[in-house]
């Protein structure tokens, strides 16, 4: 058995022992966490720009399948009108209008025939804008 001095000893170097533990936990802890932060912002961007190379891809196609089936069309039935291209401000009012009438992606692009990717990253415009203002050239 130990003497009351070495008892309170023990338990005073095992009670710092634990203390150095717990920060020592704690810091390793907070290093991680500021490393997921890091890499959440990484994977968000590489998301976004995942979603504007398949939205871009499946645009070109769409352009490319309309051409092909243009050119292979017949030449009596050139009487066939092609869509004018929307104007993209009245677009992008109409897809905002849409969204807040509580219509889904889904169904703004295939009213707008555009791709989904497209109508979010216009509603993601809109947002930034509002969040944004425009910076003019008098104020810089």
């Amino acid at each position: 058995m130990l003497n009351p001095q070495m008892q309170q000893l023990a338990v005073g170097v095992g009670g710092g022992v634990m203390l150095l533990l717990q920060v020592t936990g704690l810091v390793v802890l907070w290093l991680q966490r500021r490393q997921v932060r890091s890499l959440d912002g990484r994977v968000a961007h590489l998301s976004a720009a995942m979603a504007l190379l398949t939205d871009t891809l499946e645009g070109g196609l769409h352009d490319v399948a309309r051409e092909v089936s243009r050119l292979a069309a017949p030449a009596s039935s050139a009487a066939v009108a092609v869509s004018a291209p929307r104007n993209r401000t009245t677009a992008q009012r109409r897809i905002r209008g849409a969204a807040k009438r509580g219509h889904s992606v889904r169904e703004i692009a295939a009213a707008e025939q555009m791709s989904e990717g497209e109508v979010r990253l216009m509603l993601q415009n809109t947002s930034r804008e509002i969040k944004e203002p425009p910076v003019h050239a008098s104020m810089r």
